[in-house]
């Protein structure tokens, strides 16, 4: 247990010395989003392309994590868009957002440190490439779908498509990775005073991530109630990581032990921190920011209880 608080105790640290930070005026919150950028466009695609160009091509895509994460995702996606539209009686748009809160998990900013801290070193961040693909071609286009749906009027599939083709022309991080497939495919490897400068800037990646996500805590307003609340949290933290679990132990057992761990410890991370302001462009910024504060400071537990139970598959 000591060795599994090793892992999740440092991670919650830096979100805590954010919080504490934004709170007190050491970092302004007005400098969060640009923190946010020199994440999003600049460090995290640097270590994804250090990552990926080191890697052999032939292991880069696995068909079984892309099942595992992609089953997981849905099912927790489905349930709970189907439990707020049918027994909860909420819109097609506001079950969406739920549903996505419910699926997307944060692993840009804590999957993939703690995935990072949990294997020290040699961390399989082909899972995170392949996590990524999953995100941006399967559950977003499916969130946006139903979120952009009011009344009989949504939005129809050459938007849809539209979209996504835009959302990944558009993210530094997809383009770091096929930037770093091509550099594998020649041979290119940063070395010199540029290899070691993208080293310092790679590892700041998630570091600055986690104090970011807890400065975005700060100011939080809570507007959810208890039970969507615990419904969303509980889909997200404890069914979707519970079901790649079992599905890497009886479904697919031959599945590579590194990408095994790596699935449930995505699948285990909290919602994403764009959350809120993904709710913020129906009205429900305020919603999301509470359900996305208290699912963060739940995922410690949770996440801790995870890597407790990787045991099982080692």
């Amino acid at each position: 247990m000591l060795t599994i608080i090793g892992i999740t105790a440092p991670i919650f640290l830096l979100i805590l010395v954010g919080f504490v930070a934004t709170r007190v005026g050491i970092i302004p919150r007005e400098a969060l989003p640009g923190m946010s950028r020199f994440v999003l466009f600049l460090a995290l695609p640097v270590l994804m392309f250090q990552k990926i160009s080191q890697l052999d091509l032939g292991v880069l895509i696995d068909p079984q994590y892309l099942m595992v994460y992609s089953f997981s995702c849905l099912v927790s996606f489905v349930s709970v868009f189907c439990i707020s539209r049918f027994l909860l009686n909420n819109s097609t748009s506001f079950s969406g957002l739920k549903g996505f809160g419910s699926a997307c998990p944060n692993s840009a900013f804590i999957g993939l440190p703690v995935l990072l801290q949990y294997f020290a070193e040699d961390a399989p961040t082909q899972a995170f490439a392949m996590s990524l693909m999953v995100e941006n071609i399967v559950l977003f286009p499916l969130a946006f779908a139903l979120m952009e749906t009011h009344g009989d009027t949504g939005i129809g599939p050459k938007k849809i498509v539209i979209t996504v083709a835009g959302r990944l022309v558009r993210n530094p991080i997809i383009i770091a990775v096929f930037s770093g497939v091509f550099a594998s495919l020649i041979g290119f490897q940063a070395s010199g005073f540029l290899g070691r400068g993208m080293d310092l800037l790679a590892g700041a990646a998630a570091p600055v991530a986690l104090v970011i996500i807890g400065g975005s805590l700060v100011g939080a307003a809570f507007s959810a109630s208890f039970k969507d609340i615990l419904m969303i949290a509980s889909f997200k933290l404890l069914l979707q990581p519970l079901i790649a679990l079992c599905l890497v132990i009886f479904v697919v057992p031959d599945m590579d032990l590194m990408l095994k761990l790596a699935v449930v410890i995505f699948s285990a991370s909290p919602m994403l921190s764009i959350y809120p302001i993904v709710g913020g462009q129906y009205g429900k910024q305020a919603y999301c920011s509470g359900v996305l504060t208290v699912t963060t400071v739940l995922a410690f537990f949770s996440i801790s209880l995870m890597l407790s139970l990787l045991s099982l598959i080692q």
